[in-house]
């Protein structure tokens, strides 16, 4: 059985003096992530601002996830 991995995107931005912030909402699947950068450069933001999406931690396996069964509980 192949074992997946899941990671929550953080979208972290740069500022033009250097502070970084990250957003308090995280997103489920980088596209999501991706969309929103896309989405706020449509808006023409200030120039030298930096938006990228960085994943958070390690990646939980099936096993870690609430509410997942392991594989001798599945077997039986």
């Amino acid at each position: 059985m192949p074992v997946t991995a899941t990671f929550l995107w953080y979208l972290v931005v740069a500022g033009p003096q250097g502070g970084l912030a990250v957003l308090p909402s995280p997103f489920d699947k980088s596209e999501q992530c991706r969309a929103a950068i896309t989405e706020f450069e449509k808006t023409n933001p200030a120039s030298k601002w930096n938006l990228q999406c960085f994943p958070a931690g390690p990646p939980l396996d099936e096993e870690q996830m609430p509410g997942a069964t392991s594989p001798d509980e599945q077997q039986q």
